[in-house]
């Protein structure tokens, strides 16, 4: 059986879309899985023995300027990439509905009430309803699983495989050489995508002041946010680590024995390598995560939509560092 699956954007959503693909094959071997992912995002899938193909698109171009010939190429690589028995669009956008469309004539998707652009929904052949208040990874294993027959529940997402992967190249060895082997190693996710989501850099360079024992680590993407992280750097004992792909991110966040950061793609990846984190939540509701033992949210205290977020909320920069270290040497103990 050949399915396909669409999660084009954002990183931490493809990042926990991802999570129910183990249970996928590992009951049904059967399934062929290819993945339909923006470009920018394509190293995330890559390398994972659960994804037989990844395809990457570049709708996003589109945003800056509009291209007929560069759309026919698109809904052409997307096209010859099927036939498939099945196309599973777990993103709920027109969008990523009119690609699965492209994709196949058997689409699934989240019904009216659920998809995130209800109007999505009527471009599906079968519809299911999923609770936008529950966890971001049982949100979308609910839907996969509901497409293909199957049950993946909480329980299992517990206690889930790693299951980002990465391929040791120069790059990785380069950011090795970063891990001290005599110190515990934090990585420092210091901005998000959205002003709403970033913790301020002065209470980063406070905390960093608090754990100052350990290595500190920080991960930082853009120019501006680097600039910002050299500010946290220069008054802390923390070190920026070199721009790095996805790949080497990936690779970077296996070694770290804690990772800090806020409701963001990199930060979530520590809970999909099964790797300690702490991450911080003001504007966004701490479902975006799912938490264990060792992944724990702390949360500015404010009331906030299961479903839709204020951006012009700044309440994250409320939680204070004591309680962020407080957290973070429980884990590392």
């Amino acid at each position: 059986m050949r399915v396909a699956i669409v999660r084009l954007t954002a990183m931490g959503d493809v990042i926990h879309t991802m999570a129910a693909l183990q249970f996928v094959k590992k009951a049904r071997p059967d399934i062929e899985i290819t993945w339909f992912v923006e470009e920018k995002f394509a190293q995330i899938p890559e390398n994972s023995p659960h994804i037989d193909k990844t395809v990457p698109v570049n709708l996003h171009r589109f945003k800056k300027s509009f291209s007929l010939s560069a759309l026919k190429a698109e809904a052409r690589k997307v096209k010859e990439s099927g036939p498939f028995d099945l196309v599973i669009d777990a993103q709920g956008l027109m969008k990523s509905a009119v690609l699965a469309r492209i994709a196949g004539r058997s689409v699934a998707g989240l019904d009216y009430s659920s998809a995130k652009e209800g109007a999505a929904s009527f471009l599906y052949s079968r519809r299911f309803a999923v609770e936008c208040s529950e966890t971001a990874p049982f949100r979308f294993a609910s839907l996969i699983a509901k497409s293909l027959g199957m049950q993946i529940s909480k329980e299992m997402l517990l206690e889930k495989e790693p299951y980002l992967y990465f391929q040791e190249d120069g790059e990785c060895e380069e950011i090795s050489t970063y891990f001290d082997r005599e110190k515990k190693s934090v990585l420092i996710v210091t901005a998000a995508s959205n002003e709403s989501k970033t913790y301020p850099p002065e209470k980063f360079a406070e905390l960093a002041g608090m754990l100052g024992e350990f290595n500190l680590l920080l991960v930082a993407g853009s120019e501006a946010e680097r600039e910002s992280a050299k500010r946290i750097a220069e008054t802390s004992n923390a070190t920026l680590l070199p721009k790095m792909s996805l790949n080497a991110l990936k690779y970077a966040v296996s070694r770290c024995d804690l990772l800090i950061g806020a409701d963001t793609g990199p930060s979530h990846m520590a809970w999909a390598m099964n790797r300690p984190s702490v991450l911080l939540f003001g504007s966004t509701p701490k479902s975006m995560m799912m938490e264990t033992p060792g992944n724990i949210a702390v949360t500015s205290g404010a009331k906030v939509h299961p479903c839709r977020f204020d951006k012009s909320d700044r309440s994250i920069a409320k939680i204070e560092p004591e309680r962020v270290a407080e957290e973070a040497r429980k884990l590392l103990a």
